[in-house]
């Protein structure tokens, strides 16, 4: 089995999707000066709302999706899954109280 390049180059969508970030100091995932500035970037550590990927991202004027918003966005489905009663995820963020 083998992986393929961490070049996020010639991508639409680049997604944290490590653990990277969690940590002051931690290593970028990607190379961010390899971002097109139209890629979408997406982020999936919660622990800051911006964090050091998703800052540098934005300054190189990348759109971009926090941790937060990827969690309010699956909430929904996974309850649908379970068969639980649903919600959408304006009414999670509505209710949610966030402190970074």
């Amino acid at each position: 089995m083998s992986t393929g390049s961490n070049d996020p180059a010639g991508h639409d969508l680049v997604v944290n999707a490590t653990p990277l970030g969690m940590k002051d100091g931690d290593p970028l995932p990607v190379d961010v000066a390899r971002l097109a500035t139209d890629t979408f970037v997406g982020e999936v550590v919660m622990k800051d709302e911006m964090t050091a990927f998703l800052k540098q991202a934005a300054a190189r004027g990348c759109p971009f999706q926090v941790g937060t918003n990827m969690l309010f966005e699956q909430i929904p489905a996974y309850l649908e899954f379970f068969g639980l009663p649903t919600t959408t995820p304006e009414t999670l963020r509505q209710l949610a109280k966030i402190s970074y």
